[in-house]
């Protein structure tokens, strides 16, 4: 499930939805502000990614940056935790 907020998750699958407990495997019916959203690791792995290119880059060109390679993947992870504050802040009536 990929949203922004819990109305448009609300739109896509409703306002209650069934998860399969971890433990036993038995579905239960959960209400759409018990779940919490979680940063993406991806994202910030794609960050890490670009950051040590632009640094080899800037390297090759005989650049020294440390704020590239630890830039980048810091504004990266501030943007994805501010998104999901923003998710877990908003709750549905």
């Amino acid at each position: 499930m990929d949203a922004d907020n819990r109305y448009d998750l609300k739109d896509e699958i409703g306002l209650e939805f069934n998860e399969r407990c971890k433990h036993c495997g038995k579905h239960t019916k959960k209400h759409i502000n018990r779940l919490h959203g979680e940063v993406n690791n991806i994202i910030l792995v794609i960050a890490v990614l670009i950051s040590i290119a632009a640094t080899l880059v800037l390297w090759h060109l005989g650049f020294i940056w440390g704020a590239v390679t630890f830039g980048i993947p810091f504004i990266a992870w501030q943007i994805e935790k501010k998104k999901v504050s923003d998710f877990n802040k908003l709750m549905i009536n």
